[in-house]
């Protein structure tokens, strides 16, 4: 009996697509780690200051946003690692969180948090480096044929 897989494995992409997956990844489990941090913070009771509202719902703010955060960043995650496998498809969503997390970036300036707005930043400019380099260029093109 012989071994045979009936389904032909796709070459692996690029070294800089897989470092900018990886990238990726890794922000959106930082993300993910403070959408967890919301929801304890809903369950313990913590107010926030700044939410003003006479509905009893206000309170549940923090869960509701850490569930928009777990949709979008496990997307990113599904994104990240369907790329690094060798797809095309999960580039642009990566290409399009790294232009949020750029915008995020500047929100952490502006915020007098300049240590985790430097860092934010340069995560997303060396992932989009990553992703529009020139052998990166050359995957996508070979894949699709532009």
């Amino acid at each position: 009996m012989t071994d045979v897989n009936p389904r032909p494995q796709r070459p692996l992409p690029p070294a800089p697509i897989r470092w900018a997956g990886l990238i990726a990844i890794v922000q959106s489990l930082i993300v993910l780690a403070f959408a967890g941090l919301l929801v304890a913070r809903d369950l313990m009771g913590a107010q926030e200051e700044d939410l003003v509202s006479d509905s009893a719902n206000i309170n549940w703010v923090g869960t509701g946003t850490a569930v928009f955060l777990g949709l979008i960043f496990g997307a990113a995650i599904f994104a990240a690692i369907w790329m690094m496998r060798g797809h095309q498809w999960g580039r642009g969503l990566i290409i399009y969180l790294e232009i949020i997390i750029l915008g995020l970036s500047y929100f952490m300036f502006t915020a007098g948090q300049w240590m985790a707005g430097i860092a934010t930043a340069l995560s997303a400019v060396v992932a989009l480096f990553f992703l529009f380099n020139r052998r990166s260029l050359e995957w996508a093109e070979a894949r699709h044929g532009f």
